[in-house]
């Protein structure tokens, strides 16, 4: 059975028959189509009913199943997608763990702005928020306690280390335009060992610490979300996260790659997006591939 997970744009476009081709395309039985927790995220956090109802309708007629995480976190499984209930266990999830990721948007979009009195602001503001709600929600996710007990062992020192953090993007020892003409598997490594040679000792214990992240990280998933984010923050193919709504869009994207390489491919229409995640997927040597092609994907899998 081949698992191709789809990216929300993806339902988008077929919405619009941007994508219908991957109706006939997919039709074969030993083709699973998958979604996650992010793309229910994304069908009701806008707010738009209309399109809300047309998303659900693309994924009923594509025969779309739901990926989700296990209660131990260390699996997943795949189910069938529960569309009487999907809005109301949105809401809950949305209850739950909205205010962390807004939380969390403002202090991504924070740290791309750069070193001003307002955007310091912002930042501290944003990293008293997570506090409170670690506080508050602790013991309910004992998956992420580690985490977690990251910032609440000491929230004044994460706070100077998060400003620190503010000067970097300056400093780093190459540029966009390098990086992004280098293999897609080699051009994390690349700027990691980068920083690790570097002049400045700072930029040599950041690349040390990254490094150190990866390797002591516990599953695979917490692994790749280091490498997607960083490449962002490096300037490979990035989103643009000056912008509050582009910080929680790599947030969706972020989680939907996570799913993604559980699978066996990842089909999306953002391309940025795509360069990325095959970048990630590279540097760890897993096995999804990634394409904004669905013929071309398909082939790539089924040649392996």
């Amino acid at each position: 059975m081949i698992t191709i997970y789809l990216d929300h744009n993806v339902i988008d476009g077929f919405d619009k028959g941007e994508t219908a081709y991957i109706d006939p395309l997919f039709a074969d039985k030993k083709i699973l189509l998958i979604v996650s927790l992010a793309s229910v995220d994304e069908i009701f956090r806008g707010g738009d009913e209309a399109r809300s109802e047309k998303n659900i309708e693309s994924l009923k007629r594509l025969g779309v199943r739901y990926i989700h995480h296990d209660p131990d976190e260390s699996h997943m499984s795949i189910n069938e997608l529960d569309y009487e209930n999907m809005r109301d266990k949105w809401a809950k999830m949305q209850s739950e763990v909205g205010p962390l990721n807004d939380s969390y948007s403002q202090f991504i979009n924070s740290l791309y702005r750069g070193n001003t009195p307002e955007t310091i602001q912002e930042m501290d503001e944003a990293i008293e928020n997570q506090v409170a709600w670690i506080k508050n929600n602790y013991d309910k996710f004992p998956s992420v306690k580690i985490q977690m007990d990251t910032i609440l062992h000491d929230p004044q020192e994460y706070k100077e280390l998060s400003r620190q953090a503010l000067h970097l993007k300056g400093l780093l020892p190459f540029t966009p335009k390098e990086i992004n003409n280098i293999q897609e598997k080699k051009v994390f490594w690349f700027c990691v060992d980068k920083l690790k040679s570097a002049d400045n000792s700072n930029l040599q214990l950041i690349g040390e610490s990254i490094e150190n992240e990866i390797k002591s990280a516990k599953t695979i998933s917490d692994q790749f979300t280091i490498v997607f984010y960083w490449l962002n923050f490096f300037g490979y193919y990035p989103d643009d996260l000056t912008k509050k709504n582009k910080a929680r869009s790599n947030f969706s994207d972020a989680t939907h790659a996570e799913y993604a390489i559980a699978c066996d491919g990842l089909l999306t229409s953002d391309k940025k997006f795509a360069h990325r995640a095959a970048a990630a997927i590279g540097a760890l040597e897993l096995r999804t591939k990634v394409s904004s092609n669905a013929t071309d994907l398909l082939h790539r899998i089924v040649a392996e």
